[in-house]
C-alpha cells in the first residue's frame, strides 16, 4: 500500500460567520485547526469581526459554508482588539471547494505562519478514505505503518498525502522517526463508510507547548445522492429546480439523471415546463434527505387527472449493491395500470404490486434473466423482456408509462442505482 506525497501550497486562513448559506449548493466550506503548539489561544477576525472567539493549541472549528469572495484576515491573541493582531492577510475562497486553514510553526523560533490545504469535497459513497498530514514544526520526518505495512516513508514536515480509499474499519496505525523503529505515536483508527479523514501530526516533540500527538479529523461525507426521474408519461420535458437553482436544465419524459450529490438536509424542489423560470413550476415540493443516503426524486401521476395526478416524491434506494451478488427491485410507476404480478424465469416472485409501490431488492447472482410483468392474479402479461445483471451492482425495473393511451405507451426502464 503506497501513497504518493505532493507539496502543501501554503496559503492563508479565513473565516467568517455573517453571510452563511446553510445547504448551500456550491458554497465553499473552511474550518480552522491552530496547530502552532507554543501559541496560546487566538481570536479570528475576518473583515473586522471576531469570527472565532477563542482556538485553542490544536484545536479546530467545525466547518462553515462561505459565499465565493476575498475577506480580510487578522490573528491575535485572545481577547485581544483586531487592532493588536499580529497576522493579517486577505483570502480568495471559490464555490464548490473545502479547506482545512490553519496557523503553523513555533513562536519560539519566530516561524508562525498561516497555511490553508484543501481537502476533499465528497467521500466515496462505499468506502471511506484517509490521508496523512505531518504538521508538527519540529518533529523530524517520520513513516507511517498502517497494520504492520509502511503506507508513508520519509515524510517531511509540511506535506499531506493523497487520500487513499480504504474499506471501511478499524487500522492500526504507528508513526515512526523515518528510517528507525522509534514509534513516537501508536493507535488504532475507525474508517467509516462514506467518510473521508485526514490523520494529522500536531505538536511539539521537544517540549515547546502543546506535546506531540495524531488527530483524526473527518473531513466531509459522501453526502445523500439524489437523482431525479421523469415518470409523468403525459407531461414533455422539465426543467427541475432545488433552492431556486436550475438543477436539471432539460429533462425529456422517462428519463433519469446522474446522481447529484447534496450535504443532508431540507431543499425546496420546483418542476417547470423545459425553459421556463421557477415562477412557472406547476410541482413544488420540500424534501429532506439524509447523509449517506440514495434517493430517486421522481416527478409521477398524469396531468389533468382527477385519480394519480401529478405529484412530487421522494423514494429510498438501496446505499450500497450487496456483495457477491446483485440487488433488482421493481418499482411500479405507471399510473393507469392495475396491480401487477412479478415472474423471473417462470417463477412468480411478486405479487399484487401497486402503483407508487417499490418492492425490496431480490439478491440474484449474475446472469440474464426473463422478466415478464402480468395483471395481478392472471396470466395476461402486459410486457416481457430479458434483464442482465452483475454482482456487487444493484437496479430498478421500473414500470413506466400507461396503458391507456394516455401520453407514452407502457414499457420498463433498468435503471441502476449502486
Amino acid at each position: 500500500m503506497t501513497l504518493r506525497l505532493r507539496l502543501l501550497l501554503v496559503g492563508v486562513v479565513a473565516l467568517v460567520f455573517a453571510g452563511l448559506a446553510p445547504n448551500a449548493l456550491a458554497a465553499a466550506k473552511v474550518r480552522v485547526l491552530h496547530s502552532a503548539p507554543d501559541v496560546p489561544a487566538v481570536t479570528v477576525y475576518v473583515n473586522g469581526a471576531a469570527a472565532v472567539p477563542s482556538l485553542a493549541p490544536l484545536q479546530s472549528t467545525d466547518y462553515l459554508d462561505l459565499p465565493a469572495g476575498t475577506y480580510k484576515v487578522a490573528v491575535a491573541l485572545a481577547g485581544q482588539p483586531e487592532s493588536a493582531a499580529v497576522l493579517r492577510t486577505d483570502l480568495t475562497v471559490q464555490d464548490d471547494k473545502r479547506y482545512t486553514a490553519f496557523a503553523t510553526g513555533l513562536l519560539a523560533n519566530a516561524t508562525v505562519k498561516l497555511g490553508a490545504i484543501e481537502d476533499v469535497l465528497r467521500a466515496p459513497f462505499s468506502r471511506s478514505s484517509i490521508r496523512v498530514w505531518h504538521n508538527s514544526p519540529d518533529a523530524p520526518n517520520v513513516d507511517v505503518i498502517v497494520n504492520g505495512q509502511t503506507a508513508l516513508s520519509n515524510v517531511p514536515f509540511g506535506t499531506a498525502s493523497q487520500y487513499l480509499p480504504l474499506p471501511a474499519g478499524t487500522y492500526d496505525v504507528r508513526v515512526n522517526v523515518a528510517g528507525t523503529s522509534t514509534t513516537v505515536f501508536s493507535g488504532s483508527v475507525t474508517l467509516a463508510r462514506g467518510e473521508p479523514y485526514t490523520a494529522v501530526a500536531l505538536g511539539s516533540v521537544t517540549g515547546k507547548g502543546a506535546p506531540f500527538g495524531v488527530q483524526v479529523l473527518k473531513d466531509a461525507t459522501s453526502g445523500a445522492l439524489l437523482r431525479v426521474l421523469h415518470a409523468s408519461p403525459n407531461v414533455p420535458a422539465v426543467t427541475v429546480f432545488v433552492n431556486g437553482q436550475v438543477a436539471v436544465q432539460r429533462l425529456a419524459t422517462h428519463k433519469v439523471t446522474g446522481y447529484l450529490a447534496l450535504d443532508a438536509g431540507s431543499y425546496d424542489v420546483a418542476v417547470a415546463p423545459a425553459g421556463r423560470p421557477i415562477g412557472q413550476a406547476v410541482l413544488k415540493a420540500k424534501i429532506t434527505v439524509a447523509d449517506k443516503t440514495r434517493y430517486t426524486g421522481v416527478a409521477r401521476g398524469l396531468a389533468g387527472a382527477q385519480r394519480n395526478k401529478l405529484e412530487l416524491a421522494l423514494q429510498r434506494d438501496i446505499a450500497t449493491a450487496p456483495s457477491g451478488k446483485a440487488g433488482v427491485r421493481v418499482w411500479h410507476l405507471s399510473p393507469d395500470a392495475p396491480r401487477v404480478d412479478i415472474w423471473v424465469n417462470g417463477k412468480k416472485t411478486l405479487s399484487r404490486v401497486a402503483y407508487k409501490r417499490a418492492s425490496p431488492y431480490l439478491e440474484l447472482a449474475t446472469g440474464t434473466y426473463r422478466i415478464q410483468i402480468a395483471v395481478a392474479g392472471t396470466r395476461t402479461i402486459v410486457w416481457s423482456g430479458r434483464v442482465s445483471v452483475r454482482a456487487d451492482r444493484a437496479y430498478t425495473v421500473a414500470a413506466l408509462g400507461s396503458v391507456a393511451g394516455n401520453g407514452k405507451r407502457f414499457a420498463p426502464s433498468v435503471l441502476r442505482d449502486a
